[in-house]
């Protein structure tokens, strides 16, 4: 039997499948209406769903980055990101769910806030990423670029997904603004505060710089050649003033050696030309001359008399005695005339008794005019005068280039001193030296890339940096974009078609009943000699003809309906009818 079901079904043409459609339309229709119109109640019952969609441009920075850069390197997809998680936040979210109304109290009640924030996030806003092909300025080869993204939010009333979309904007716009301009803010207040602490640490630095040179005056790296100069020339000057202290000293004695053989006042002329003793020597000559007569005779004897009547007029006129050091003199002569007399007489000889009588007085003497006689008589002799004044002047430079040599030994030293101690020092000040240029050198950078942080700084708040523009504002949606009915509704009637089908096949499979002469023959093994037609009755035209209206009425009714739904549902048949014109040229 299975057999033979399998040779009719594999036998079947096609007009035996037309022919079980008619005789089973009925079978046919009804599901098929049925199935059709709970679809289509579903797809209008679908709720539509609005979307509203921005279009944000990455736009570059005003100004060229070889004269300005930005401090702020991360990529535009990047700045996406973070800007997202930055703004996608559950307040945020939640803010805009109780503004809104975007949720009834049912759905708040049965769902937590993380959901519905998750849900908020994952599904009805959309964000997509516009990139394009550039070239890479710094490798020079194409790559791809984030130069916009698409910002869009689901939802069921149109109204409130425009202006749902419009805050997410609003707050992306700000977000970035806020970011880039906190980025460099804190980028600059960094390398500010960098910046202090370094300027802190080279006042530091300077200061033990500064200490360390006056701890070490003189011994210092850089003064090693000047050292050496001042040394050399400190010596050749010592050496110089030591021949010039030697050609002064034979100066001295030359001069001194003459000077003895000078008298200080000069001899006075008479007018008749003759020349006499000077006062002073006249007075040196009568004491001589008094001590020899004093010591010869007594002090009642004329020449005695006159003699001390001829020195007290004469000390009278000159204001005083001989000077100390013509006494001295005198002394020295008369003492050595006394010892030659010794040597040729005895002690009790008159002439050593007299000669030390005249000793004895010029010690006295001395003794008793000191230096307060007639020391103060100036000399009056032009050559005796030049002379003194010369050896004067040697003895005077003599002693200044003493002096001089004293302090230039004692600099010499100093500077020795200052060589021997170099080395030491020269470690320490290099150590010091070093560290002071290394900061330096960290603080040039760190000012470098402050004033380059100010300028990106002035350039974000300026609104002249890498920034976001809205280009395209998100406009109220007209038409949902989903569900899209028209491919549901034709999926419907497929879904309709395919169940009216599977109704037909049902019931013909369970149908034993052989019909027409193809199934009689192959059940009889033998072709009928004649097969008659069914003759139908004229109330069985009266009734198809009627099904046949019924049937054209259907079609009508369910066209008429098809229209007004896709009028409704899809797009107004005016404006379709305007849009096939122009299609086709005809408008």
């Amino acid at each position: 039997m299975n057999m033979v079901t399998e040779f009719e079904e594999d036998s079947k043409s096609l007009s035996d499948y037309v022919a079980i459609i008619k005789r089973r339309q009925k079978k046919m229709v009804l599901p098929m209406v049925v199935t059709f119109l709970i679809t289509l109640m579903a797809i209008i019952l679908w709720p539509s769903v609005y979307m509203a969609s921005a279009t944000i441009l990455i736009e570059e920075q005003e100004i060229p980055k070889d004269m300005v850069r930005s401090t702020i390197t991360s990529f535009a997809g990047q700045q996406i990101q973070i800007i997202t998680q930055r703004t996608m936040t559950l307040k945020n979210i939640m803010g805009l769910v109780e503004k809104y109304e975007l949720y009834d109290e049912d759905e708040l009640k049965r769902k937590t806030r993380t959901e519905i924030a998750e849900e908020f996030r994952d599904d009805d806003v959309r964000l997509d990423v516009v990139s394009a092909t550039v070239v890479d300025p710094r490798s020079g080869r194409p790559t791809e670029a984030t130069i916009a993204f698409n910002l869009a939010y689901h939802h069921g009333d149109p109204l409130k997904a425009q202006k749902v979309t419009n805050e997410l904007v609003t707050l992306y716009l700000n977000e970035n603004l806020r970011s880039r301009t906190e980025k460099t803010t804190n980028t600059s207040e960094f390398l500010k505060s960098e910046s202090l602490a370094l300027s802190g640490q080279l006042e530091e630095l300077e200061s033990l710089l500064a200490q360390f040179k006056r701890d070490n005056e003189g011994s210092l790296p850089e003064l090693y050649q000047y050292n050496l100069s001042i040394i050399e020339r400190t010596e050749r000057e010592l050496i110089d003033n030591s021949l010039r202290i030697k050609e002064l000293e034979k100066r001295k004695i030359q001069l001194q050696g003459e000077l003895v053989q000078l008298s200080p006042y000069a001899a006075t002329v008479l007018p008749s030309g003759e020349r006499v003793l000077s006062d002073y020597d006249r007075l040196k000559a009568l004491e001589s001359d008094y001590r020899q007569k004093s010591a010869v005779y007594s002090s009642q004897h004329p020449d005695v008399i006159r003699l001390e009547r001829e020195i007290a007029v004469l000390k009278t006129s000159l204001g005083g005695g001989l000077d100390p050091k013509d006494q001295a003199e005198l002394l020295r002569a008369e003492s050595n005339k006394l010892e030659q007399l010794v040597d040729q007489y005895k002690q009790d000889h008159p002439k050593v008794v007299a000669q030390q009588r005249v000793v004895d007085d010029l010690a006295n003497s001395n003794m008793n005019y000191g230096s307060a006689s007639a020391a103060d008589v100036a000399a009056d002799n032009p050559a005796y005068i030049f002379q003194n004044t010369q050896l004067q002047s040697a003895e005077i430079e003599i002693k200044i280039l003493a002096e001089k040599n004293e302090e230039l030994a004692v600099k010499m030293q100093r500077y020795e001193n200052f060589i021997l101690k170099a080395p030491d020092v020269e470690k320490d000040y290099a150590a010091l030296q070093r560290d002071y240029v290394n900061a330096q050198i960290k603080y040039q950078e760190i000012k470098a890339k402050l004033m380059e942080a100010e300028l990106g700084q002035n350039l974000e708040q300026g609104r002249k940096g890498e920034r976001f523009t809205l280009i395209q504002p998100p406009i109220l949606p007209e038409e949902p974009v989903s569900p899209n009915r028209p491919m549901l509704i034709f999926f419907g009637f497929i879904l309709s078609l395919g169940v009216g089908l599977g109704f037909v096949a049902i019931a013909e499979a369970m149908d034993q009943s052989i019909r027409g002469e193809k199934q009689l023959s192959d059940v009889l093994g033998s072709t009928p000699m004649i097969s008659v037609p069914y003759i139908y009755l004229e109330e069985e035209l009266d009734t198809n003809n009627q099904k046949k209206y019924y049937v054209l009425g259907g079609i009508i009714a369910a066209s008429i309906t098809a229209l007004l739904l896709i009028h409704f549902l899809f797009k107004p048949l005016d404006v379709i009818w305007f849009v096939l014109l122009r299609k086709f040229g005809l408008s």
